[in-house]
């Protein structure tokens, strides 16, 4: 089915325009490679990934001491106040004798068939309402701790009570495990302060948060973007605690300052409404104080800084740029002239009658320069593919493009080029005349290629700072469009039946161009 002689011909006649593309592109995929690994590009890209990474640990790292604070302070005073309490009806309101006749007429009330309800009721019978409130809270402390009236079983069974009212109300918002952590985060609070024999609550708050912060997130690591983030990189410990503690001493200067202007806006409030008022003002002060970097600027800075931050340039100017754009230039002129000059050329010439003057048949001469026409791109990118690797992996530590990647994109700009070549086949087999051929099938791939180079603008590739939505449409009108890189580069495998389609319109292009030349009338 191949005229040998013919192929030879073909392949003589158009070897220099062949190496010279072949070599050229060669040339230029070693020196992008080389050059992008040697300059490292993505060094400027991780700076600014590392700028984003580190202030968002810093905004967490303050968000969350203020938090903690918050809830410290909180829970410190209101331990404080019902320890107060407790102490005093212990060993003021009630004396020994008093507390050891309430206990045992409680007990033989149980003994004789009472229920904790009724024993109570009997125990507080006509009793004032201040000494019914002492005898019910005597007898609750008694349940849980027994007789014994220390400071440090008071302080066990204060403490227990806060951390399992924080645990339910942490529970009902949060969750279990939060509501968990909460309780267990209070309790060493509350068992710190007692031991450091402190007398200023907000005082111990403010140091303790960021000493406990300061070891909680040194240790600490993350997952983004499939890459392990540890704090201790960014951040040392006495960064961790300066951080901490500033924010704390911010939020309290900012929540005094709060409280005064309501104290002086608002003077017929009482306290509780002065401190219901501040604690809805909580919230808000923390989300400010805590902002990072990204949530200061307008949205679409935002959202332009992040893309920026994210985009990988050895990938885009390899996987888009090139292997879409630029490396196709040269493979399409080629192409062109070579397309023409297998059918139509020889037809205006008159060289194709001399050709069809020997016993080969017309299906034999396409055949034969279409198999030509394929084999000349099958080497061209074997080639580039040879120089691909081995310039990876000159700069391999250096670049983010994988092997498997290179061979993707190599073997997808292959079957692109096959389709390209496809119609400029058919456009050489359908005109007699090289001027047609050339207009019609080397104008359509050159719109092609300007389609590709005006849609880049508008592609989700280019950063939205700089992105012009409405050229995306110029994707639509190019066949260059189904070699998604971007998807290779991805990981994902949406370019596989993009890729099928182009190997369609290679197939059915070759087709129609070999049965065209079959059935037209040949001025011979």
């Amino acid at each position: 089915m191949i005229s040998k002689p013919l192929f030879k011909q073909s392949a003589k006649a158009n070897l220099g325009t062949w190496v010279f593309v072949t070599a050229i592109n060669c040339i230029m995929l070693a020196i992008i490679i080389i050059v992008l690994g040697k300059l490292n590009v993505s060094e400027i890209r991780d700076s600014m990934a590392d700028m984003f990474i580190k202030d968002a640990i810093e905004s967490t790292i303050e968000k969350n001491s203020m938090e903690y604070y918050n809830l410290t302070d909180k829970t410190l005073n209101n331990y404080e106040d019902n320890y107060n309490k407790l102490y005093t009806l212990f060993n003021t309101h009630l004396n020994d004798f008093q507390k050891a006749y309430i206990i045992s007429t409680y007990n033989g009330l149980l003994h004789q068939g009472y229920s904790d309800k009724e024993a109570r009721a009997a125990l507080t019978l006509n009793q004032p309402k201040e000494q019914q409130v002492a005898i019910n809270t005597l007898v609750d402390y008694y349940l849980v701790q027994g007789e014994d009236y220390s400071r440090e079983k008071i302080s066990e069974y204060i403490l227990n009570i806060i951390a399992e009212e924080l645990y339910e109300q942490v529970k009902d918002t949060e969750g279990e495990e939060a509501a968990n952590t909460a309780r267990e985060f209070i309790t060493v609070a509350i068992q710190a302060y007692i031991s450091s024999a402190s007398t200023n609550v907000t005082e111990f708050a403010t140091s303790y948060i960021p000493q406990v912060l300061q070891d909680v997130y040194y240790t600490q690591s993350f997952t983004n973007k499939n890459k392990t983030i540890y704090v201790s990189k960014y951040f040392t410990k006495d960064r961790i605690y300066e951080l901490s503690y500033s924010a704390i001493v911010s939020f309290r200067a900012e929540l005094e300052v709060k409280e005064n202007q309501l104290r002086e806006n608002y003077p017929d409030y009482t306290e509780k409404q002065i401190q219901s008022e501040l604690e809805k003002q909580v919230t808000s002060i923390i989300q400010e104080r805590s902002k990072t970097l990204l949530d200061s600027l307008p949205k679409k800075v935002a959202d332009a800084l992040t893309e920026l931050g994210d985009m990988d340039v050895s990938t885009l100017v390899i996987g888009t740029i090139f292997y879409r754009i630029s490396g196709l230039l040269l493979p399409i002129i080629f192409v062109i002239m070579t397309a023409n000059n297998l059918i139509a050329g020889q037809v205006d010439s008159g060289a194709m009658a001399f050709v069809l003057s020997t016993p080969t048949k017309r299906r034999k001469v396409t055949i034969t320069q279409m198999s030509y026409l394929i084999l000349s791109l099958l080497v061209m990118y074997i080639l580039m593919t040879i120089t691909s690797v081995v310039s990876l992996t000159i700069v391999k530590e250096n670049i983010n493009i994988t092997y498997a990647q290179i061979l993707k994109l190599n073997l997808a700009a292959l079957i692109t080029m096959l389709a390209i070549s496809g119609i400029c086949f058919l456009s050489s087999c359908w005109f007699n005349r090289s001027k047609y051929a050339m207009s019609v099938g080397g104008g359509l791939t050159m719109f092609f290629l300007v389609a590709t180079i005006l849609g880049l603008f508008g592609s989700p590739v280019i950063p939205s700072a700089i992105r012009i939505e409405a050229m995306s449409y110029f994707n639509f009108a190019s066949i260059i469009t189904l070699f998604d890189a971007n998807s290779i580069i991805e990981g994902t495998n949406v370019y596989i039946w993009k890729l099928l389609i182009l190997l369609l319109v290679s197939f059915i292009t070759y087709i129609i161009g070999i049965k065209r030349f079959d059935e037209k009338d040949l001025p011979l």
